[in-house]
């Protein structure tokens, strides 16, 4: 028996921002209107469907409502924001943008499909440092499954691609949920870190700290340094976590203590706590979360990284599966009792509470959740 769930409707949402004052009042009113684009006004129809069977679901496999990825940026360098979709279960879809908020769409043309693989996030960025925008698509799905090798489409400069995520190094049979590219050891190029999610079962394991020194032979989160177009595998030496405990759903990249050097912040689904990684400006990275935080998001399934009360110094925002009440918390799988907090916390896993933590920079070397 097949049941299809349709997961992702696109809608094309235009903000304007309309902003009145009025004199003799002590506050001026600011309006945000939104108008609604169909289908037919935009000319993107993009949906993800999502087919339950018995033999692959969420029980076969535990990513399988996580969603797919948009990326959005200038592919044809006309000043246009362009809108790639990641499909689950059928091919991507690229729309050029032609401007007014028409799209069409160059799947085909453009030789970026992805057919026949489960897509999930997505990273728009000029990877060959050639002045053109590339794309480069993670791919997941069932474990054992085929079609898990994460795809680079290098951009010709007339609206084709070329795949070659296995010429460059950037092929990956991981669970590849995001990628982020940034240049980490300020050389000029941009570098890349994978998240990738464990293979492992949730339930069963034990509470040994040391499993995220232990890298994962089958995934692991990985860093990759960008050797004259080449990436290359840094992630142990460069002081990366790449175990079989680390649930990543969210990686995020800014200068969280204002050095001048890219720092990285990684949201760990489950038992994990989160990754805070300080540039060591040599190269390496510092694990600091525990350190800069005093609590966090227990099961983050991402975050956002902005400064937020205009200091010029970066909040960190992640969010959780928060019930809508107290009753439905305590009947969550997640709820922990007194005792199963102290024990995660007594063994290496740190201040985890399930909700959303917002985290001010005291501008110091240390973050409060407010």
């Amino acid at each position: 028996m097949r049941f299809r769930v349709e997961l992702i409707k696109t809608v094309v949402l235009i903000s304007v921002l309309t902003a009145s004052c009025r004199r003799g009042d002590d506050k001026s009113a600011t309006d945000t209107l939104f108008t609604l684009l169909s289908p037919d006004n935009t000319n993107i129809s993009f949906l993800n469907k999502i087919d339950y069977t018995e033999e692959f679901n969420t029980y076969t496999y535990r990513n399988f409502y996580n969603g797919a990825g948009v990326g959005i940026g200038d592919l044809n360098n006309d000043g246009l924001a362009d809108i790639y979709f990641c499909s689950n279960q059928a091919g991507n879809k690229l729309y050029l943008n032609r401007g007014g908020f028409k799209f069409e769409d160059i799947t085909e043309k453009a030789g970026v499909g992805c057919h026949g693989s489960w897509s999930t996030g997505v990273a728009i960025a000029d990877i060959d440092g050639d002045g053109w925008n590339d794309i480069y698509v993670c791919k997941s799905g069932k474990p054992g499954g085929q079609g898990r090798s994460n795809e680079l489409f290098i951009n010709n400069g007339n609206l084709t691609f070329t795949e070659k995520a296995k010429d460059l190094g950037l092929e990956n049979l991981g669970l590849s949920n995001h990628a982020s590219f940034f240049d980490y050891d300020r050389d000029g190029d941009l570098d890349c870190y994978l998240l990738n999610n464990s293979f492992r079962s949730v339930t069963g394991f034990d509470m040994n700290p040391r499993q995220r020194e232990i890298p994962d032979t089958l995934g692991g989160n990985k860093l990759f340094r960008n050797d004259n177009g080449h990436f290359v595998d840094v992630t142990t030496e460069s002081g990366i976590y790449s175990s079989k405990i680390g649930f990543g759903l969210g990686v995020n990249v800014a200068d969280v203590n204002r050095d001048g050097w890219p720092d990285i912040y990684v949201s760990n689904d489950f038992f994990e706590r989160d990754y805070l990684y300080i540039n060591d400006r040599d190269g390496t990275f510092t694990e600091s979360l525990e350190d800069y935080m005093t609590e966090i998001s227990q099961g983050a399934m991402g975050a956002d990284i902005a400064d937020l009360n205009n200091d010029v110094w970066p909040e960190i925002y992640a969010t959780e599966m928060t019930a809508e009440d107290n009753a439905r918390q305590k009947t969550k799988v997640l709820f922990d009792t007194w005792e199963t907090y102290r024990k995660k916390e007594t063994s290496g896993y740190f201040h985890q509470f399930t909700r959303n933590v917002l985290q001010l920079n005291n501008r110091n070397g240390s973050f409060s959740e407010i």
